[in-house]
């Protein structure tokens, strides 16, 4: 249905819903989700997510996507869930929990190589997050699990406002106690220095397959 806008509002540019999980010992998590499409197939809606897989320097990669997009898609695929695991997983992951559809992958590439302003697509692929999940190796499972562990590591913390960050180098989370206004929109641009009541959180829910995003 079509939906008048107040004057000068903008469009959002993708939609939400939101989705409970039940977590066990009387949690329950609620996860806003992101929706970029809606498209109808043989008469049904499926939700769609949009994802752009960016080519990297073919010199440094060894894969030109222009030569091999059509016939070896496979191989340039392959390339990125070997240099953007984590990236991929994340795309997939969330789409599970959205109950998306189908996830549509572009392939982009610049325009010119010296030119960082101007892309084209040279092509697309639509995949089933069930499907594109075993074709990574990625188990939910694990995922869920890593996340009840972390609610437990979060709900026996005292009340304040704390930072989650991830070891750059191991399956590690770590929890920073930080002040209650460090968040706001005035903070002072300093490195925030860890202080008593940090909190580790070891990652094994899964195997740690990431690689530094291109």
């Amino acid at each position: 249905a079509d939906i008048d806008l107040p004057k000068g509002a903008t469009p959002a540019s993708v939609a939400y819903r939101y989705r409970t999980a039940d977590l066990g010992n009387e949690r329950t998590l609620v996860v806003r989700c992101a929706v970029d499409a809606v498209v109808t197939m043989k008469s049904q809606e499926q939700l769609v997510s949009v994802k752009a897989l960016n080519e990297f320097d073919p010199k440094l990669t060894g894969v030109d996507w222009r030569q091999k997009i059509e016939n070896q898609r496979g191989a340039v695929l392959a390339t990125e869930l070997k240099n953007n695991a984590n990236k991929l997983a994340q795309w997939t992951a969330g789409a599970l929990v959205a109950g998306i559809d189908v996830i549509k992958l572009g392939y982009v590439s610049r325009a010119h190589q010296r030119n960082p302003a101007h892309h084209v697509i040279l092509s697309t692929q639509a995949v089933k997050p069930k499907d594109f999940a075993m074709q990574i190796n990625l188990a939910m499972e694990n995922c869920w699990g890593i996340v009840r562990a972390l609610v437990d590591v979060v709900a026996a913390l005292e009340d304040g406002s704390w930072l989650l960050v991830k070891d750059p180098n191991k399956p590690l989370l770590r929890l920073y106690s930080v002040p209650p206004d460090a968040f706001k929109e005035d903070y002072a641009e300093e490195a925030i220095t860890e202080t008593e009541g940090n909190a580790d959180v070891d990652g094994e829910g899964g195997d740690d397959d990431d690689k530094d995003d291109e």
